[in-house]
């Protein structure tokens, strides 16, 4: 089977290693062509267009974006002519994949969406939570790929399900970092550190995976690379698309609508707060998953979780 793999920011340039180191071969090809340089160093082929990758690939992953660069990928991978299997990494929504389905069905492109979750440093070492909607045998011909830079693995139903599970778990994730920003900020207004609280929340029942990196969505916004699109953009962009799929399936969101309103202005907020302190020490991260370490763990150097990993 010939992988391709279109879309090689911080994600998609991990997934398309993890396909490659896998034994897939493999293409790539991104607007940028210098991204694709690393993975030609490791064996894999830099094509020069979306169509010229389709004509070669069996699958194509597509890690890009949007709804609307997903769509203009899917009909230039259409536009081959070639019975394909189109693999939707990216997050969109639900609706937006069944109607995709049903218009490349006649061009013999069958559509698939693997949505992932676990972030930059479990794709690298293809560790990801892989959320599948898609035709049964379609999906298990996949298996391979999906085995490639997945640990956990869900066929969550038919087209459309994968990115439903992915806005789910989306939206609980960038709500409770909304809902951390706001504790910080209270606590810091009665004089208490945010390293005294994040020690506090471990031995609490508001203990999470999120709480022990606290950090790491600061660093993620402030140093993201050239070219790819800001974090929190990304986020505004992912818990909007939460609200309008709950939106048609009839239901009302006001948590969701709060928060898409409300976000992008809470990390502008958090931004001139990490501004005003000037040249900080870099938090302490984790030897294992490389994510930042809160107080409790610094002197491990791991997170518990990670040390028994």
């Amino acid at each position: 089977m010939k992988v391709g793999v279109i879309g090689l920011g911080n994600m998609g340039a991990q997934i398309a290693m993890a396909i490659n180191r896998a034994g897939f071969d493999t293409y790539v090809y991104d607007i940028r062509p210098e991204a694709a340089e690393k993975l030609v160093e490791q064996g894999a082929h830099s094509a020069p267009s979306i169509k010229e990758l389709a004509q070669q690939a069996d699958v194509v992953g597509v890690v890009v974006l949007n709804e609307q660069q997903v769509s203009e990928v899917a009909d230039e991978v259409a536009s081959a002519g070639l019975p394909r299997t189109l693999v939707i990494h990216s997050t969109v929504t639900p609706m937006f994949v069944q109607a995709l389905s049903e218009r490349l069905a006649p061009r013999q492109v069958a559509v698939v969406d693997a949505a992932v979750a676990g972030g930059v440093a479990r794709a690298r070492t293809g560790d990801l939570t892989v959320m599948v909607g898609g035709n049964d045998d379609v999906v298990a011909d996949l298996s391979g790929i999906f085995d490639a830079i997945g640990r956990d693995i869900f066929h969550a139903g038919r087209a459309g399900a994968g990115s439903a599970m992915k806005l789910a778990v989306n939206f609980m994730t960038i709500a409770g970092f909304a809902l951390q920003t706001e504790a910080m900020e209270f606590v810091r207004a009665y004089g208490i550190t945010e390293d005294a609280l994040s020690s506090v929340l471990t031995t609490s029942s508001a203990d999470s995976r999120a709480v022990r990196t606290w950090g790491f969505h600061d660093r993620l916004r402030r140093t993201a690379a050239p070219g790819t699109a800001p974090a929190h953009e990304v986020m505004h962009k992912d818990i909007a698309s939460f609200a309008t799929a709950g939106g048609r399936a009839g239901l009302l969101l006001p948590l969701a609508t709060v928060a898409a309103e409300t976000l992008l202005g809470k990390v502008a907020e958090r931004d001139r707060y990490l501004d005003s302190l000037g040249d900080v020490t870099p938090i302490p991260r984790c030897t294992v998953c490389s994510l930042e370490l809160i107080p409790p763990f610094r002197e491990a150097g791991v997170h518990p979780e990670c040390a028994g990993a």
